[in-house]
């Protein structure tokens, strides 16, 4: 029985077990798969030790998936560019890590009909989150992005890194206006899951705006909430994210591509 496991800082409402069991009956595969909490001084000990102790591939939330990719030996192309991973596994006798995070994002925009090819988008957060999408994201060819991040100089400094391969990208400043309505809105920061004051330019929705917030909940997110307030009508949380990405993540460990329709009904249920 090979034996996986989700790593992170808190993580005992992860609901990767589950939905990894579900890929794993419908192939009539046996795993186990846990959810492990792992803190991110005790990173490099702890990954060492699972894979000593058998573990046949990991998934990295956060805070810990900067380390998951300073951890790895080789990675993607995509896990390159964006410095950040979510998938450790083994690649003949070394640590290979890749990420699902971006892609995932955009298999569930599909499933949602949600296009970002020449679309005006608005990504709020610079962490790794934001870092862990931003490469998809400018592959799906959008109109412009625009980076919106209270740290205004972390929203700058992914600018800066994407300026020479997507030139429509720009840092704005919390307090700014924006010239034009966003067609769609995707926030990757944690301010309302920490229960803090979310910090936004005033017009960052528009009527037509449709707003997808990374975080997921048995309730509406805090911040999907202050969207709909705002009068916002196409809302979504990530949990079709988190389906799609866990996936690809399965597939790559066991070259076997699990069925994701209804999961996410099925998880809400």
């Amino acid at each position: 029985m090979k034996k996986f496991a989700v790593i992170g800082s808190p993580i005992s409402h992860s609901l990767s077990p589950q939905i990894h069991t579900i890929f794993a009956e419908q192939n009539n595969v046996q795993i186990s798969y846990e959810a492990i909490e792992v803190e991110e001084k005790d990173f490099a000990t702890k990954v060492d030790y699972l894979f000593k102790d058998g573990y046949s591939g990991l998934n990295i939330t956060l805070p810990l998936k900067e380390a998951a990719y300073s951890y790895s030996e080789s990675t993607s192309e995509r896990a390159a560019l964006s410095e950040s991973v979510n998938t450790l596994c083994f690649r003949g006798e070394s640590i290979f890590g890749d990420t699902t995070d971006g892609q995932g994002l955009l298999n569930d925009f599909e499933e949602k009909e949600i296009i970002v090819k020449d679309s005006k988008v608005i990504l709020i957060g610079a962490g790794g989150s934001a870092k862990a999408i931003l490469p998809s994201l400018i592959s799906a060819k959008p109109k412009s992005i625009c980076l919106i991040n209270r740290t205004y100089r972390n929203a700058e400094f992914l600018e800066r890194k994407y300026q020479s391969t997507f030139t429509n990208i720009r840092a704005l400043e919390v307090e700014s206006e924006l010239n034009e309505d966003a067609d769609i809105v995707i926030n990757s920061a944690s301010a309302g899951v920490l229960q803090e004051e979310l910090v936004l330019p005033k017009n960052i929705f528009g009527p037509e705006s449709k707003v997808y917030d990374l975080s997921y909940s048995k309730k509406e997110t805090p911040f999907n909430s202050y969207a709909k307030k705002l009068g916002v009508n196409e809302i979504y949380d990530g949990l079709g994210m988190l389906v799609q990405q866990a996936a690809l993540s399965f597939e790559i460990w066991n070259e076997y591509k699990p069925n994701t329709q209804k999961i996410e009904q099925k998880l809400r249920a």
